[in-house]
């Protein structure tokens, strides 16, 4: 397959699915050396693949003003097709990536298997046993009949200098020095019922506060700046911050200076175990089996299971139930008691002490 020069990767949304598919990047580009990788996804989500060196472009699509309707979809077309690509890699697999899958003239194209039938399963028929699969290994599964290997499954993020000199200046004006140990908290997730309770989330800030050192920095977006603030108000530490809104690139070097992240199910999630951050990750109505876990040797995710869980593939579902038990069996001691396992050559959180 020394004809393969151009490569094209389809992945529209969102963000940990866009982490996810970095492995995936590394390994075509360990196979096809002096080829040119092209990766296609939405335009607010540039900035996660910006400094990636496996990649030789980014191509923004951007649906709301330069690609929207069918003209605008249809000029995105043309534009790839003048491209020339030698190879094809759908890992979004929706209608979108279909239509430009089959409207580009290259020979060899590539989609991912989404495994439909096995995450239904899982959902409504928690009595079949179904071979759970990680995200990372469908992709590869994928690209096994051009010869890839899943050698390193492991999500990787390059930061830019911009990210770097605004934590530079983070730093100094919250006056976090090189000993403090960070731990970032993110109380978000895209929907309400992957969202660990706000309360729990302000007594784990309250037990980590109590050691000498602790810096807590608070992340979130837009939808998540009363929560946070409400967490700010009810930690009354000085050793607790807020990072709201900030741009993707700025968001992510933050991350970085964690030396722990707790987080829900999310995007965030997958951007800190890439950035090789240790993450605690809290698991409700989805489920670690789904295939959406984060990938890393200094993870822990933290899951009731219980019966009813999964309920839903993304969380998008209203719990039935009146208490969530999937959330409400997660204590905060026992996030403690991880940040505690995965930080343990730093100190040794007790609560109260």
């Amino acid at each position: 397959m020394n004809y393969i020069k151009r490569i094209l990767i389809i992945r529209f949304s969102s963000l940990g699915d866009i982490v996810l598919t970095t492995p995936i990047i590394k390994s075509l580009k360990e196979k096809f050396p002096q080829s040119k990788i092209f990766f296609l996804t939405k335009s607010q989500y540039h900035d996660l693949l910006e400094n990636d060196p496996h990649i030789f472009s980014l191509i923004k699509f951007d649906p709301k003003e330069k690609h929207k309707g069918i003209s605008g979809f249809l000029k995105l077309v043309q534009e790839l097709k003048a491209l020339e690509f030698d190879l094809v890699v759908d890992l979004h697999a929706n209608l979108r990536s279909f239509l430009i899958r089959h409207l580009l003239k290259t020979e060899l194209k590539i989609k991912y298997d989404k495994r439909w039938l096995a995450r239904f399963l899982l959902v409504h028929f928690k009595f079949i046993k179904v071979k759970p699969m990680h995200t990372v290994d469908s992709y590869f599964g994928a690209l096994k009949k051009i010869g890839v290997s899943s050698v390193e499954k492991d999500p990787q993020i390059f930061l830019g200098e911009e990210g770097e000199n605004f934590l530079k200046d983070f730093l100094i004006e919250k006056n976090i020095e090189k000993d403090d140990i960070v731990v970032g908290i993110h109380p978000g997730a895209r929907w309400e019922t992957k969202r660990w309770d706000e309360e729990k989330f302000t007594q784990v800030c309250q037990i980590l506060n109590q050691k000498p050192k602790v810096k807590i920095i608070l992340f979130g977006d837009q939808k998540d700046q009363e929560v946070i603030d409400r967490m700010n108000l009810q930690a009354e530490d000085q050793k607790l911050f807020k990072a709201v809104n900030l741009p993707l690139n700025i968001f992510m070097s933050l991350i970085k200076r964690c030396n722990c992240f707790i987080t829900n199910d999310s995007g965030p999630m997958h951007i800190a175990s890439a950035l090789r951050v240790p993450v605690v990750a809290i698991f409700g109505p989805t489920h670690p089996k789904l295939g959406f876990s984060p990938i890393g040797p200094e993870n822990i995710v933290l899951t009731a299971n219980v019966k009813c869980s999964p309920c839903s593939l993304h969380g998008e579902k209203k719990c039935h139930k009146k208490s969530r038990l999937c959330m409400d069996l997660i204590p905060p001691e026992m996030v403690v008691d991880s940040v505690e396992r995965l930080l343990k050559n730093k100190f040794s959180v007790k609560k109260g002490t």
